[in-house]
Formats: structure tokens, sequence, C-alpha cells
């Protein structure tokens, strides 16, 4: 019993990390919801409450981050599960996708800085 235990276990994690993700589950609208780490959720700061990224099928993308709006284009790295955004002021940004739902997206970034961050953003307020 403890062998079929261990082996369901390892099953179930193992397809946790291993969500497929197609570029149609992004388009929409996602909000900020929430920062998350090893142990607790917090709530945006105040100047993040309205917070979002849209995601367009043309590969665009614009967004609001600490109240400053933003655009430039997007690519999905299935191999990877992440997300690339090249801003138009010529700097990029690289987001690896924890979760994906139809209500639901979890990022991290890929910088020294956020990395033990979640970022949580829902599909509608």
């Amino acid at each position: 019993m403890k062998h079929f235990l261990a082996l369901f276990s390892f099953f179930i994690t193992g397809n946790l990390y291993a969500q497929k993700i197609d570029k149609e589950d992004l388009y929409r609208t996602w909000y900020l919801d929430k920062y998350s780490d090893a142990t607790e959720y917090y709530q945006p700061p105040k100047k993040e409450t309205d917070d979002f990224i849209t995601f367009h099928k043309n590969m665009t993308f614009n967004a609001k981050t600490e109240g400053e709006l933003s655009s430039g284009t997007w690519m999905l790295n299935t191999n990877g599960n992440y997300l690339e955004l090249k801003y138009e002021r010529n700097d990029s940004e690289k987001l690896y996708i924890y979760f994906l739902s139809t209500r639901s997206l979890v990022l991290m970034y890929d910088t020294d800085e956020y990395r033990i961050w979640e970022v949580h953003y829902v599909s509608g307020k």
C-alpha cells in the first residue's frame, strides 16, 4: 500500500507541473489579484490595485503596472511554459506560468529580485 501511495503522489505531482499551455487560453484581460510567497498571500499595494495585462490574438499586449500604461508584443514558449514580453521601450521580461485556468493565471518573474514571489491574476473582477 505504501508503494501505491508513493507512486500515486508522484504522478499527481508530476501532472501539476506538466500543465499543457495553449496561447488561446491567455487571450483575455487578466487583473492583478494578489501576491504570494511560500507561506502567505499579500494584497497588492494601493498603486497596483488597477493593474492588468491583456493578451491579444495578434500577439500584442497592453498592460497597466503601478498606474503606468505600456504595450508591446508577447510570445509563449510551450517547452518552458513561460511568456516573453517585449515592450515598445525595447526592454523585455520573462514570466514563468505556474498555473493557468479560465479564471486564474499565476506567474513567476524570472528575476532574482522577484523570483520567490508568485503573482496571481484573475480574468474577471
